[in-house]
């Protein structure tokens, strides 16, 4: 139920069902394609309890949720109703050539990480039990486990082909097929047999495409362009077979002769350019390169990263990079965050702080320390990087490698160990320098710490007592008749799940201030406004039912945010008739948006209220 009521502040949030083109999620984030971005409210978004932040980029409207992110992801395109091929919005996508391909690239592999993470650690389970002589590669027990995970990376190009299709509006099961050939058995053996190839007397130049991402990517991709053009063309009787039989024609052909070789140069080439940067720069580049990943990991296009990583290891047998540079942040951001639990005396930010560290140096999941805690504290973030570039630093000195893909943390430290080669040792010190240079910049920095003085206690404390000084009392924000809020023709207002509260049929345009108070809060389009009295009750007002969607139209706001307001201030100015004209429902809410901090919330017992 939590996450069902969840992912309906989102859809509203976001715009509405009708407004998403296309979802997916990576560890942390919901990751929308919006019809039109400019229909969301981003300060709706922000204000959602569950939402650790907001992210745009590359295209993408990002949500950063936590770890449980997958079943609010369920939930939202169970509640939206969202196809696996749900067709694209037809208005012009505006975005520029490198959003268009980081977005491609994010989207595409963020569903497929879980994955390949849970393989890896698989493999580095694997890994554990053979060195401590549990298992033997002999065994068949051994040699299940081994292509169980194996199965994750060696089938790569069709998971990839699976999701890529989604972000280029294809049929899905397309796209993974067409992935799925470069893999066959036939295929691999005439990769192995190194014997010429030809089809229709066109040479085919052998490719092994196991493990590979950047082929399925671009395969798909023109794939997307060809099943269009055969969809326009293919009559309606005979489509169920003749579609795919076309696009399969045209397409496996291509990508097996042109697209698949183009796709394999570049992504030698990305893993050449690589190394050619570390084996000339790395002492440069690593410690760079560490400092800025959690800015990048902020706006969402880490994953961007993850083709090298992916190539390198599938190339070169190891990543000296990424994964490194990963180590570094994700350990910075872990202390910053462990020395944020041991600084502050606010209990509610040293608990958050504390689990969130946890989090990240065990899993290498930074995020809920990065968002709930450094990037709003700010001066945490200054020291996490200044720690990434000391741990990686000496990390580049000593030519630390990772063997397999998987996030690093302290679960996951196999990974720096081959059958030839054991890096562990040297990556336990990058990940002490990490903490303890970040830990003492954090302490020695300091950060802003959030007050909770003697009368937010004493306000706190006395929530629970029933005496009329800790009432707080509120009067009506506009003239009108009184509904109950069951009533409104709005499933999240009548639910309560955003607070308890009242509405009220407006007779007169004009919102005023039911308290002293400050303006916490304030929205483009003029509808809604949050305030927060001097006892720290939370309010919104909200005009009207889906009058977001009139983007500002026939309102106007007389404050702003941070404005101290007194009892009886107009507010906002609107204009009743037409917005009603314009078919809008104009009920006003106001909600109590921490109702759970008091006993009750309970509204004047009149049917007319005269301001």
């Amino acid at each position: 139920m939590k996450y069902e009521n969840l992912s309906k502040q989102i859809i509203r949030a976001v715009g509405g069902k009708n407004n998403i083109s296309s979802v997916v999620h990576c560890a942390t984030r919901l990751r929308f394609t919006l019809k039109d971005e400019n229909k969301a409210n981003d300060d709706e978004v922000k204000a959602i309890k569950d939402v650790l932040s907001l992210v745009k980029s590359g295209g993408q409207y990002q949500l950063v949720l936590g770890n449980n992110v997958d079943l609010v992801y369920e939930n939202v395109v169970k509640i939206a109703n969202i196809q696996p091929n749900q067709e694209k919005s037809e208005k012009k996508d505006e975005r520029s050539i490198f959003d268009k391909i980081i977005g491609s690239i994010t989207g595409s592999i963020a569903p497929v990480v879980p994955l390949l993470a849970g393989c890896g650690m698989g493999k580095v389970l694997l890994l554990v039990l053979t060195l401590l002589g549990i298992l033997t590669k002999e065994s068949q027990t051994y040699i299940i486990l081994n292509f169980i995970f194996d199965t994750g990376f060696y089938f790569m190009p069709a998971f990839i082909g699976f999701s890529a299709a989604k972000i280029f509006g294809a049929n899905q099961y397309l796209g993974a097929f067409l992935a799925l050939v470069t893999v066959h058995p036939e295929w691999v053996a005439l990769v192995s047999a190194g014997e010429p190839v030809k089809f229709l007397g066109v040479g085919v130049s052998l490719v092994k495409y196991s493990g590979t991402l950047v082929p399925a990517l671009l395969s798909v991709w023109i794939m997307s362009y060809i099943e269009r053009f055969v969809k326009k063309i293919v009559p309606a009787m005979i489509k169920v077979f003749a579609e795919p039989l076309l696009i399969a024609i045209v397409s496996v052909p291509l990508a097996l002769i042109v697209i698949g070789p183009i796709g394999d140069f570049i992504s030698n080439l990305v893993a050449d350019g690589s190394m050619f940067i570390y084996n000339n720069g790395g002492f440069i580049a690593i410690p760079l390169l560490a400092m800025v990943y959690p800015w990048l990991v902020s706006i969402g296009i880490h994953k961007a990263l993850s083709p090298v990583s992916i190539s390198l290891v599938a190339e070169r047998g190891f990543d000296p990079i990424i994964r490194v540079v990963a180590l570094c942040s994700n350990m910075a951001q872990a202390a910053a965050s462990l020395a944020v639990s041991f600084k502050t005396k606010n209990k509610e930010l040293k608990a958050l702080a504390f689990s969130s560290s946890m989090t990240a140096f065990l899993g290498g999941i930074t995020e809920p320390a990065m968002y709930g805690v450094n990037l709003k504290l700010k001066k945490p973030m200054y020291a996490s990087m200044i720690g990434g570039a000391a741990a990686g630093l000496f990390a580049e000195i000593v030519k630390l490698k990772a063997f397999i893909y998987v996030t690093p943390g302290l679960l996951s430290l196999a990974m720096w160990i081959s059958e030839d080669e054991n890096f562990i040792i040297l990556a336990i010190i990058t990940l002490i320098i990490s903490t303890v240079v970040t830990f003492i910049a954090t302490w020695v920095i300091g950060f802003e710490d959030p007050i909770t003085d003697k009368e937010n206690n004493h306000v706190k404390a006395s929530k629970s007592i029933n005496t009329s000084e800790n009432h707080v009392k509120l009067v009506s924000p506009l003239k009108g008749e009184l509904v109950k809020l069951e009533n409104v023709q709005d499933e999240t207002f009548a639910s309560g799940i955003m607070g308890k509260g009242i509405a009220i049929k407006p007779e007169e345009g004009k919102v005023y201030a039911p308290c002293d108070g400050i303006v916490s809060a304030t929205f483009k389009s003029g509808h809604a406004i949050g305030l927060t009295t001097k006892n720290n009750v939370d309010i919104l007002i909200h005009v009207g039912i889906d009058t977001v969607s009139l983007e500002g139209k026939y309102f106007h706001s007389f404050v702003e945010k941070e404005q101290h307001i007194k009892q009886g201030d107009l507010l906002i100015e609107f204009d009743l008739e037409k917005i009603q004209e314009a078919g809008f429902d104009t009920t006003t809410i106001l909600i109590i948006t921490n109702s759970d901090d008091y006993l009750d919330v309970i509204p004047v017992n009149k049917e007319k209220i005269n301001k």
